[in-house]
């Protein structure tokens, strides 16, 4: 009778023991010396929604390095009477004096519990069956093991001094910058503070000189109607021949006063703030023409009034102009004018001839 073939045996002279397949319906069986040597699949259906377990944080990985979770047991009977064994684990329960390291890892295993399907827990007690409770210590206890050895500093390797180098003639090179510091090329923060300190006093320089622009060559401070004629010696060109007169353009508006006998006549001192207000090109259409200067701040809006302009110079409490029904103007005192009463918001520079400036 022929003999069956013989398999080869192994280069070793051992056989390997045949690789290990979670079960997709029930729980590996797993014995205490088994416990946080090889991660095991949960069976299908054990948990609602996806659970994964949370990195630990620098607090518990400290802790679980000077003290790693274990479970002293002891042998009552047999050889080992008496002996004591401390088997690798994971804690579910604890105390409130217990540190702040095991109540988070207690944490843990409460969110583990949340996404459990009812397969997994026992109807009658509502715990975890220990198949799947011994499942989650295993896995849990490798996560940790990896948690800690990836938070471990590395060792620094011991290598051999290297040999010195024969004598040669070099050309010296110019000093590289350090390419491992992140900040090496970018500037020093002082730089960077006096760089931004220098822009906030160019801004400053560049707003003082748009706000002597605004009162200096748009403020008309002399309002006339006769055009200012050159004379007859300025007027003639080189070769003799007469040129055209040149005109300096009026101004928008016109300042009058009533006098006592009830004529009008223009304003021979008006005020400055006025005037630089009523230069601006962004004023309603009224405020154009002839207008009677204001005489006094009033608390109350007139009821003829029309185009409330509010007022704001800086340094000055705002107040509002407006325009009444026989061209004249009156100062208000802003807080007795509802918001929606006013047309436009205007903001000046400093001026101490309005109206609200402080006294010095």
């Amino acid at each position: 009778m022929p003999l069956e073939p013989v398999p080869p045996s192994s280069p070793c002279g051992k056989t390997p023991p045949p690789r290990h397949q979670c079960s997709p319906t029930i729980p590996c069986p797993l014995r205490l010396s088994d416990v946080g040597r090889q991660y095991h699949h949960f069976p299908k259906g054990t948990f609602r929604a996806r659970f994964s377990p949370p990195a630990l944080p620098k607090a518990v990985a400290s802790y679980l390095t000077k003290n790693p979770p274990v479970w002293t047991w002891s042998v009552r009977a047999g050889p080992n009477e008496g002996k004591s064994f401390q088997v690798p684990t994971i804690p579910i329960a604890c105390d409130k004096t217990a540190p702040r390291a095991v109540k988070w890892i207690v944490a843990v295993f409460h969110l583990f519990k949340a996404h459990l399907s009812p397969t997994a827990i026992d109807a009658e007690s509502g715990r975890v069956h220990p198949a799947w409770l011994r499942l989650y210590q295993n896995n849990l206890l490798i996560h940790v093991h990896n948690q800690l050895k990836a938070c471990s500093p590395r060792r620094a390797k011991t290598t051999s001094p290297p040999s010195k180098p024969a004598a040669t003639t070099t050309v010296p090179r110019a000093p590289e910058p350090d390419r491992t510091h992140p900040c090496a090329h970018s500037p020093a923060p002082s730089l960077l503070l006096a760089e931004v300190a220098a822009l906030h006093v160019e801004l400053s320089s560049l707003k003082e000189k748009l706000y002597n622009y605004i009162s200096t060559h748009k403020a008309c401070c002399q309002c006339s109607d006769s055009p200012s004629h050159s004379s007859d010696e300025e007027a003639a060109s080189e070769d003799g021949k007469p040129t055209a007169p040149q005109t300096t353009p009026s101004p928008p508006f016109q300042l009058l006063v009533q006098r006592d006998d009830g004529i009008s006549v223009p304003d021979p001192n008006p005020p400055h703030w006025l005037t630089t207000m009523l230069s601006r090109i962004d004023l309603p259409t009224s405020y154009t023409g002839a207008l009677y200067s204001p005489e006094q701040l009033i608390n109350y809006l007139p009821h003829d009034a029309t185009d409330v302009v509010k007022l704001h110079f800086r340094g000055s409490p705002p107040f509002c102009l407006a325009v009444r029904s026989d061209r004249s103007l009156c100062t208000v005192n802003a807080a007795y004018i509802d918001c929606g009463s006013i047309t436009t918001r205007i903001s000046l520079p400093p001026d101490p001839t309005v109206p609200t400036a402080q006294p010095r």
